[in-house]
């Protein structure tokens, strides 16, 4: 923070390769799946921009999601569809994850992330394959999110959602979506210091 005079992120553990056309990919380690808890949603379907945003289900604070999506393309159409994270009662702040099928671009936008004056916008793009439906995954834990494609292009950033009502999935615009949600749960370590024990 600019007040405390530094700045720092821990994120989740990830794996790193080199792939044969010299770029660097980046998944979240396998051992994170031992992470995942109940399952809190689980959806397929289509929504289209004469419908209101679907409402796929709810989540927690902490949580590992999977989605394969495809974005329309139609006479009519935009060619692009939204997956949304929802952290207030009235759908005002949210976290964007849309696909844009025009220009084969994953866009995240922070735009209407936090309700908190001070909190930073934005949208970060990330270039996703050119042919076929993206397949990505989203681990949030609180106010941090990962993004993983499966081209291993990757992006975290901060949201600072302020909101106290249930988070929730939505889907929007032209959007044909299989997504799958899974709570996260706290490692020993995490539970030890929660509790003031040393670790």
């Amino acid at each position: 923070m600019d007040e405390s005079g530094w700045a720092g992120l821990l994120t989740v553990p990830r794996e790193v390769t080199l792939a044969d056309d010299g770029t660097v990919r980046q998944q979240p380690a396998h051992e994170l799946l031992a992470l995942r808890g109940p399952q809190l949603l689980k959806s397929t379907g289509l929504s289209t921009t004469d419908d209101e945003a679907a409402d796929l289900g709810q989540v927690g604070r902490c949580f590992d999601l999977t989605a394969r999506l495809t974005a329309g393309l139609t006479a009519s159409g935009t060619g692009e569809g939204s997956l949304r994270l929802v952290t207030s009662a009235d759908g005002a702040e949210h976290l964007d994850i849309r696909l844009d099928a025009t220009n084969r671009q994953i866009i995240v936008g922070r735009d209407h992330a936090s309700l908190d004056p001070r909190a930073h916008g934005g949208s970060y793009p990330l270039p996703c394959p050119t042919t076929g439906p993206v397949e990505l995954r989203l681990i949030v834990d609180h106010s941090v999110a990962d993004l993983y494609l499966s081209t291993g292009q990757t992006l975290t950033m901060r949201f600072y959602p302020v909101g106290d009502a249930p988070w929730r999935i939505q889907a929007d615009g032209e959007l044909e979506y299989t997504v799958e949600a899974w709570e996260l749960q706290p490692t020993a370590v995490d539970v030890d210091l929660a509790e003031g024990h040393e670790a």
